[in-house]
């Protein structure tokens, strides 16, 4: 099977098929290995890899002041890319063999702007509607989200939370903007249950989802980030506070 050729056939171009395979393979390297080993020029691979960040499929990891890029999971090419749902599941098993991170050691990313957040939401809510029963924990200060955060941005994740199935729980400050969105967001989808902290502190220019292995952390001020940190043994140990926090916040 000519992975790159049945690529190619659900949207990519040709050069963008061999760098997206080209990432799959190396895990996570610089963009000079990943042109030496698609056999294209480096200011040509860095454009590409600009597309395939905007398309999801790839994304930066800070390691050590170096820019690395790593392939995302290769079953979000199917939601991500809006393809034929029948020719992606066809090739996912033969992009999973080649698929090439050592789950044992966290992986970390940052996506900047308006864009790299909505892909970031993206992922979450693809990761979400191929796993029905995986509950989404949220917490934070929605107050300086809507501050901050651009409307495109918060309307983009509202729709999303509205559409999910899946369970969700949440953990806001107790102001006046939190209550009125839970009162709303608990008649769009009744699976999203909602607590307030009381009096022990409060949540500060922070966003912050958790789900599967996952914990994605947002910023939520004027510069607007997303930071994921992939590891088993941290989301454990975030849901863990995260139910210690729940059992003592103030249902409304």
């Amino acid at each position: 099977m000519d992975l790159s050729k049945k690529l190619i056939k659900i949207g990519l171009s040709e050069k963008e098929s061999k760098v997206y395979l080209a990432c799959l393979q190396l895990g996570i390297d610089t963009v000079a290995s990943i042109a030496h080993f698609a056999e294209l020029k480096r200011p040509t691979v860095y454009l590409i890899l600009e597309n395939l960040e905007n398309l999801g499929l790839v994304s930066k990891v800070v390691n050590e002041h170096k820019t690395l890029y790593k392939a995302e999971d290769p079953k979000f090419i199917v939601n991500d890319l809006r393809l034929k749902e029948e020719m992606a599941r066809d090739i996912l098993p033969s992009l999973n063999a080649i698929y090439n991170l050592d789950p044992a050691k966290p992986n970390i990313k940052i996506s900047d702007g308006m864009q790299g957040v909505k892909n970031t939401y993206r992922n979450i809510f693809s990761y979400l509607s191929l796993h029905p029963q995986e509950e989404l924990l949220i917490f934070g200060s929605l107050k300086d989200a809507l501050a901050n955060f651009e409307s495109q941005v918060l309307d983009f994740f509202y729709e999303s939370v509205a559409k999910t199935k899946n369970p969700v729980r949440e953990i806001g400050n107790d102001d006046f903007e939190t209550r009125k969105y839970f009162r709303a967001s608990n008649k769009i989808n009744p699976r999203h249950e909602i607590r307030l902290i009381r009096n022990e502190g409060k949540f500060f220019q922070t966003d912050n989802m958790l789900y599967g292995n996952n914990l994605v952390i947002f910023s939520v001020k004027e510069q607007m980030f997303a930071t994921t940190i992939e590891s088993a043994g941290i989301a454990e140990t975030y849901r863990t506070l995260f139910n210690m926090a729940w059992k003592s916040g103030k249902p409304i």
